[in-house]
């Protein structure tokens, strides 16, 4: 039942975001397989790339599968972080031995619904700013890197750990390669996008890689991720320094066509405006129901507390930690 709640709320943000708001999304390159296992990695240019690009996976990937990685506090937020932990995102501290048994634990919980799933992954850990290129400016100075303008360079770790224990836990497909570009109004944080400062296209290239073409070993995964950045550094300047483009046609094959894509839309804009109504007429009539809502809520605070709805997902990761 929750994955069919966060699948249609999925479909109402890609309805909202292009619809409404008047974002237009190109794609280019090639998608990986809809049923694969896969690890979409993705540079971090905004905090709401994670947003856009629910519009790629409704039109060429399994939404219902969709996962993605994020800063841990974001699932302490009131209602959207207590849906995304029902969604089974996984929520990174950015501390390598709590990350670990995080990543652990969620491969676990997938492996044992019979998932497949396709996690969106941040290499460079945080969104791409004055302050954080700044750092990753200082961090390839201290191993002998050279700097990036327009990506920040990747901790590798953690998707080397990552594709290791996918391999181990559920299976490893296929690794999906995305390049996010905005060709202009770049919206850098909440303020931007509560003052309307939607972009008005959101360009994808994505370039598929079978799992087969990683190296067996984790320093090789590593080394596989930095020239995966290094070309992704090169493809951006070439991007940002002509004529905002990704030189690659569009995608001419889809999982869902338009048509597809506008039912869905209808069907998902329905779905939350009667459900909206309903809430707040029973709200408003129905004192049980205000019961239930406060209830739930000191729920969710209260598992939030104690590491979230997440923590509880599976008791043996412990044992894979060890």
């Amino acid at each position: 039942m929750m994955d069919q709640m966060i699948w249609i709320w999925q479909i109402y943000a890609v309805f909202l975001v292009e619809k409404l708001c008047g974002v237009k999304v190109v794609i280019t390159g090639e998608p990986v397989g809809c049923e694969d296992s896969t690890i979409i990695l993705m540079n971090h240019r905004t905090r709401f790339d994670w947003l856009f690009i629910f519009s790629y996976i409704l039109r060429h990937g399994p939404l219902r599968r969709f996962k993605i990685s994020m800063k841990d506090i974001l699932k302490y937020v009131p209602g959207p972080g207590w849906a995304m932990q029902c969604a089974g995102y996984l929520f990174l501290q950015r501390k390598w031995e709590a990350d670990k048994k995080i990543i652990l634990r969620c491969l676990t919980y997938f492996r044992k619904l019979g998932y497949k799933p396709q996690i969106l992954f941040f290499p460079e850990g945080t969104d791409f700013t004055a302050n954080t290129k700044a750092r990753s400016d200082k961090f390839a100075a201290k191993n002998s890197l050279e700097p990036y303008e327009y990506v920040l360079h990747p901790r590798t770790a953690g998707f080397s750990f990552l594709v290791e224990k996918m391999r181990e836990i559920i299976s490893l497909d296929s690794i999906l390669d995305v390049s996010i570009g905005y060709p202009e109004n770049i919206p850098q944080n909440e303020r931007d996008i509560l003052e309307g400062k939607f972009p008005q296209q959101v360009h994808f290239h994505v370039q598929a890689h079978n799992a087969s073409e990683l190296p067996p070993d984790r320093e090789g995964v590593e080394k596989w991720c930095q020239e995966c950045w290094e070309r992704k550094e090169r493809q951006l300047r070439e991007y940002y320094t002509g004529s905002k483009v990704f030189s690659q046609k569009p995608i001419q094959t889809y999982v869902r066509n338009e048509q597809e894509v506008e039912h869905l839309f209808k069907f998902a804009c329905l779905f939350w405006t009667v459900f909206q109504i309903c809430v707040v007429v029973f709200l408003i009539y129905a004192p049980i129901l205000r019961w239930f809502s406060l209830f739930s809520i000191i729920t969710y605070v209260l598992i939030s507390r104690y590491g979230g709805i997440d923590a509880l997902l599976d008791s043996e990761a412990s044992d894979l930690c060890k």
